[in-house]
This record gives structure tokens, C-alpha cells and sequence, in this order.
């Protein structure tokens, strides 16, 4: 089948995706401290803590914050929209949360998040989980694992992720969502956006359930990697009937999401949050992560090279400032039969 009709698809996509940044910035430079820059990690809980479960996109503190205690396998959903992806969501038939990553084990033992179009590059790239969770400009919700992985699982997602790294974002399939030509379109779902296995390009969720699905975590047969969006993870509903029918991670293993931060008593964007050089609140300190460039064409390695002490005097706003929740962010369908 000829691919012209992708061209003015492309065309629109190009500037918004992950990939060729016509105005500079981190897609332009994936490896250059816009993608990379240096952040700052709680010297008492380096991985955050969590709000009470909720799958409500409303940013506020939800009960008393407790310290995270990731494990492979949990499952990230994170959301920083602007005007222009806010438009392609409403194209797409979708909304918040727009992105997803996966927890993973490093082969060092460390915990890394697997994701494609990190930090709004082209690429797929594995990166240690405390950097990652610190760097988000935006919204961070977690959906834990409730039930831990067997070693076999565990290993399986690693090697899934090594075969991944450093793979290109697949603009095409990017594109595609803003057609009717896509596996998301109801009418195909049942036949098309199958696993393909590991190794391939992905999109953001699709590399996500891919994955889970090469772990055994999830069932393959009737797991749509390739037609599923973030938000289905979030709600455990989709507009899309196959999908509302077979959640792919409903009664799996996983809980309801929860809201991340690195300060307890705030639900502040990361961009909202104090980064280095500026002063960090609360008595607990913080570390400065900087990531260190290496061999050419590698990622720089995130590397702790100092202590903040913390201000307690310094007083932050609780939330940022809210968002309005449109139509298409509120979950679909949720007092219907599957």
C-alpha cells in the first residue's frame, strides 16, 4: 500500500511528536542538558512518596503522603500537556494522562524506567528511576505493582528493555494515530495492533505493554499494544470497545493510580518545583544530580555531585495551578457494561 496519504499527517505531527524539534530544545539536541538537565533528588525518599489511590486526574494532596517503594513492573503515567498536544488528543479521540513508562531493573540492580520518547526526544532510552521521576516538568501518577514479579518476570523485562534502548520513536505509527486508518479505529482493533515483540520502534504505551506483555505479565492474546493509549492504563476504561472489554492491566497485579511528589503536602507540576541552583524546602535536604556526559553518542550518566540542605523556611503553594478536566479526560462510559 502507498504511504502518501501520511504526508500532510507527518506534516502535522512532525513539530508536535518526539521527534525533529523545528525550534530547538531538547528534540533537537536528545543528548544535551535540555533532555538531560541537572536535578534534584530527596535526600530521604530518592523515589518520592504517593497520595492515597485515586484514579482522578485532579492534581491535589490526597491524605498523608507515604514514601515509595518501587518494584519492576510498576507502571507510570505521566502527564504534561500543552495547547498543541491538547489539540492532538482531541483529534486522536483521547486525553490525560498522554504518556507512560515502565519500571524496570537495571543490570547493575538498580530500578530504571524503560520509555519511549524520553524527555521529548526521538528515542527510547532506559534511565535510572530516581533521576527520571526528579526530571518530569509535569504530573507523575504510579500504578504499583500489588503482587511482585518472579525472577523470571523480572528478567524478562530487563531483557525486553535492553533490546529496546536506544531505538528510534516510531513517527509513523505517531501519525497514524490521527487517522482512521489507525489499529485504534473500532472497527479493527480485534485484528490489528498486536504485539510485535522486542526490538522494534514503538510509541509510548505501546512499549510499555509490549513489555508486560514479553514478561508474561499481561495476556498477549488479547493485549492491543498498538492501539491502546495511556489514559486507558489510567482508568482501566477505554472509548475504544475491544479495549473497555480487555483492559490490559485490570485484575493483573497492578493498583489504582497514585499521585507522585517529591514534597509531601504539595501536588506541584515539575516545573514548579525548586531546581538547582534554587534553594530545596523541608528539613530533609536534597541531592544535586548531574548527568555527566560519556562516550560520544551514549547517554550522559546521571551522577550525584552535591548536598543542598534544606530551607524550611521556604514556603511553596500546595497545587499548581489547576487545570480544567475536559470531556475527553474523564473516563469513558464508567457506569456501563463492559
Amino acid at each position: 500500500m502507498k504511504s502518501w496519504y501520511l504526508v500532510p499527517v507527518l506534516a502535522l505531527a512532525l513539530p508536535f511528536a518526539p521527534c525533529g524539534d523545528v525550534l530547538g530544545g531538547p528534540k533537537s539536541d536528545p543528548l544535551g542538558p535540555k533532555a538531560y538537565p541537572p536535578v534534584y533528588v530527596p535526600a530521604e525518599a530518592p523515589h518520592g512518596y504517593l497520595y492515597q489511590p485515586a484514579a482522578d486526574l485532579r492534581t491535589v494532596p490526597r491524605g498523608d503522603a507515604v514514601k515509595y517503594a518501587p518494584q519492576a513492573g510498576d507502571v507510570l503515567l505521566l502527564s504534561d500537556p500543552d495547547p498543541l498536544f491538547t489539540t492532538l488528543y482531541v483529534i486522536a479521540r483521547s486525553g490525560r494522562p498522554g504518556h507512560s513508562a515502565v519500571v524496570i531493573t537495571m543490570p547493575d540492580g538498580r530500578l530504571g524506567v524503560l520509555e519511549s520518547g524520553f524527555s521529548f526526544t526521538p528515542w527510547t532510552r532506559i534511565t535510572p528511576l530516581d533521576y527520571r521521576l526528579n526530571l518530569y516538568s509535569g504530573h507523575i501518577w504510579v500504578r504499583p505493582r500489588q503482587e511482585p514479579l518472579t525472577a523470571e518476570q523480572d528478567r524478562a523485562l530487563t531483557e525486553f528493555a535492553l533490546a529496546a534502548e536506544g531505538g528510534k520513536y516510531d513517527l509513523r505509527k505517531f501519525g497514524m494515530q490521527l487517522t482512521l486508518l489507525r489499529a485504534r479505529n473500532p472497527l479493527v482493533t480485534r485484528f490489528a495492533g498486536k504485539p510485535v515483540g522486542p526490538g522494534q520502534k514503538y510509541v509510548c504505551v505501546q512499549i510499555v505493554l509490549e513489555a508486560l506483555v514479553y514478561a508474561g505479565l499481561i495476556d498477549g492474546e488479547t493485549a492491543r499494544p498498538g492501539a491502546t493509549y495511556s489514559q486507558d492504563l489510567f482508568y482501566d476504561r477505554s472509548r475504544n470497545p475491544y479495549i473497555d472489554r480487555h483492559p490490559p492491566l485490570a485484575g493483573r497485579g497492578w493498583g489504582p493510580p497514585q499521585l507522585w511528589t517529591p514534597i509531601p503536602g504539595t501536588a506541584l507540576r515539575g516545573q514548579d518545583r525548586p531546581q538547582p541552583p534554587n534553594a530545596w524546602p523541608g528539613p530533609g535536604g536534597a541531592y544535586r544530580v548531574d548527568p555527566i556526559p560519556v562516550a560520544d553518542g551514549q547517554p550522559p550518566v546521571p551522577t550525584v555531585v552535591g548536598y543542598v540542605p534544606g530551607t524550611p523556611d521556604l514556603t511553596l503553594p500546595t497545587q499548581s495551578p489547576p487545570r480544567r478536566i475536559s470531556f475527553l479526560d474523564r473516563p469513558y462510559r464508567i457506569f456501563s457494561r463492559r
